[in-house]
C-alpha cells in the first residue's frame, strides 16, 4: 500500500487549485463553470446557489434556434444542475431561493423549481430588468411618455404600480421590502428608496451626474456614479445614514454588488492600457470588506472579467471572450486555516481502503471534465469514530483525484492507486479525533479532472 500523502494547508492551495489560476483566477478561487456557451451578464447569486444562462448556436442555427439554458451551482455541494432550456431568448435573470426571474422579449417569466410551476407576467408595455425577492417579483415597465416599476405578488397574484414617472427609470433592486433604483434625466438624476410596505419614498443621492447600477442588500445600498470623473462606487448605509465613495481611485469602477458587510466590483486603477474617455476591457475584481475597512484584488485582471456577484463570503465572476465564458468561484469566508508550523496534527488520521462501501447514506452524481474541480461539504454527527468516502466513475482512461480538507486544516489528497486497486474508484477512511467533531467546522471534499476526454460521469458517497 501506498504511504497516504498529507500536506501543509499550504502547499494543497498552490498546487491543487493551478488548474484555477493558471486560467487567470486568483489562487483562492476554482473554476465552477467551463464550456463553450457565451454567459455575458446573466449571472446571479443568491445565498449558496450560483445560477446563469449558457446561449449560443452552431453552424446553419440562426438566433431562434439557439439554445438559452438557465444553469445552477449549489456552493455546498459543488454540484452544476441544468435547471430549464428551451430556445427563449432569456436575459435580465434573477434568483431568490427556489425562484428564477426573466425577461424573453415576451414579458416577464418566473420559474418556481420546488413546484415546478412556470408563470409568464405579461404586460401590453415593454418590459425589463426583472427582479425577484422572496415572494415578490419587481420589473420596469416603459411605453411612449412613461416609465413604471410593478410589482407583482406570487402569493396573493396582486399586481400593483410602485413607481410611475415621466422620468427614465433604470436599475431596480430589491432588499426585503425595500426597493432601489435610479431615476431622472440629463442634468437631473437620483438614486432613490421605496419601502415596499409603508410607500416611504426616499432621495439617496441627487445631482447633475449620471447615476447607475444600484444594489441593495439589508442597510447598504451601492451604485456608481460620474460626480468626480469616471464612474466610482458609492455606498449609503440605512441604518446610520453615512454615505461615500467606497474606494475612490481615479478610474472607472463598475457593476457594483454588496452582501453584508462586502461589496465587490469591476476595478480598472492597474490598467495601463486605459485611455481618456474610455474603459480598458479588462479590468481586476476588487473586494471592499465594510467592518475591517480594507480593499483588496481578488482577481487580477484578465480577457473577459466581469460582472463580479457577491453572496455571503463567496463572489463569482465570468472570463472569457466572444462566445466562450466561464465562471469562477472565490472564498472569502476566512475558514480556511494554515497549519502551524511543524506539522499535521497527530490526533487523527486518514487511510486508504480497498473495501467497498458497505452503505451509500450520502450519494451525489455528476460529471467532470479535464482541469475542473467539484466541491462538496461533508457534515458529519456529534460521535461519529470515522468517516468514509468514496469516489467512482467507469472510464479506465481517466484519471480523477480526492481531497479533503479537515475542519482543523489538514490536507489528504488520494488517486486511484493508493488503495493498491487500480479499479476507478478511490476509498478513504479518516478516524480519530476529529471524526467525532471535536474540531469545530465543517470537511471538505473535491474531485478533480486530473486526465479526462470529453466528460467522465461519477459518484461519491460517504457516510
Amino acid at each position: 500500500m501506498k504511504a497516504v500523502r498529507i500536506f501543509f494547508l499550504l502547499i494543497f492551495l498552490t498546487s491543487f487549485f493551478y488548474p484555477a489560476f493558471a486560467s487567470g483566477a486568483s489562487i483562492d478561487s476554482y473554476l465552477i463553470a467551463k464550456s463553450d456557451s457565451e454567459k455575458y451578464n446573466s449571472i446571479c447569486f443568491d445565498r449558496d446557489r450560483v445560477v446563469w444562462v449558457e446561449y449560443g448556436g452552431g453552424p446553419g442555427n440562426g438566433p431562434g434556434s439557439w439554445p438559452r439554458s438557465i444553469y445552477r451551482y449549489s456552493v455546498a455541494t459543488g454540484k452544476k444542475d441544468l435547471v430549464i432550456a428551451d430556445t427563449s431568448w432569456k436575459r435580465d435573470l434573477d434568483v431568490s431561493g427556489d425562484r428564477y426571474a426573466w425577461s424573453d422579449g415576451r414579458g416577464i417569466f418566473v420559474y418556481d423549481e420546488g413546484d415546478h410551476r412556470l408563470l409568464l407576467l405579461y404586460s401590453s408595455r415593454a418590459q425589463y430588468d426583472p427582479r425577484i425577492e422572496g415572494n415578490v417579483v419587481l420589473w420596469e415597465e416603459r411605453d411612449d411618455d412613461t416609465s413604471r416599476l410593478v410589482v407583482y405578488d406570487l402569493v396573493s397574484g396582486e399586481y400593483r404600480t410602485v413607481v410611475s414617472t415621466a422620468d427614465r427609470l433604470d436599475h431596480p433592486a430589491i432588499s426585503g421590502d425595500r426597493l432601489v433604483y435610479c431615476e431622472g434625466r440629463v442634468g437631473d438624476h437620483r438614486v432613490m428608496l421605496e419601502n415596499l410596505t409603508t410607500g416611504e419614498r426616499t432621495v439617496l443621492c441627487a445631482g447633475p451626474e449620471w447615476h447607475a447600477m444600484t444594489a441593495i442588500d439589508g442597510d447598504i445600498v451601492v451604485w456608481v456614479d460620474m460626480r468626480d470623473g469616471p464612474y466610482q462606487v458609492y455606498f449609503y448605509d440605512l441604518g446610520t445614514g453615512e454615505s461615500g465613495p467606497v474606494d475612490p481611485s481615479g478610474a472607472y469602477q463598475m457593476y457594483p454588488e454588496v452582501s453584508g458587510d462586502l461589496i465587490v466590483w469591476e476595478d480598472y486603477r492597474n490598467c495601463s492600457r486605459l485611455l481618456p474617455g474610455t474603459i480598458e476591457e479588462y479590468g481586476d475584481v476588487r473586494l471592499y470588506d465594510l467592518r475591517s475597512n480594507t480593499s483588496r484584488v481578488i482577481a487580477e485582471a484578465r480577457p473577459g472579467m466581469q460582472f463580479p456577484k457577491v453572496s455571503g463570503g463567496f463572489v463569482v465572476w465570468s472570463e472569457g471572450c466572444d462566445s466562450s465564458h466561464d465562471i469562477f468561484l472565490y472564498n472569502y469566508s476566512g475558514e480556511r486555516t494554515d497549519l502551524p508550523a511543524g506539522g499535521v496534527r497527530g490526533d487523527y488520521s486518514a487511510t486508504p481502503t480497498a473495501s467497498p462501501s458497505r452503505d451509500t447514506r450520502v450519494r451525489h452524481y455528476s460529471t467532470i471534465g479535464r482541469g475542473e474541480i467539484e466541491w462538496y461539504v461533508l457534515e458529519t454527527s456529534p460521535g461519529d469514530p470515522e468517516i468514509l468516502i468514496e469516489l467512482r466513475w467507469d472510464d479506465p482512461s481517466s484519471s480523477l483525484s480526492m481531497s479533503v480538507v479537515s475542519p482543523g486544516g489538514s490536507t489528504w489528497r488520494f488517486s486511484d492507486p493508493d488503495d493498491t486497486i487500480t479499479d476507478q474508484a478511490i476509498r478513504m477512511t479518516i478516524s480519530g479525533r476529529a471524526a467525532a467533531r471535536d474540531v469545530p467546522g465543517r470537511w471538505t471534499l473535491a474531485v478533480s479532472g486530473d486526465e479526462v476526454d470529453g466528460r467522465v460521469p461519477y459518484d461519491i458517497c460517504w457516510y
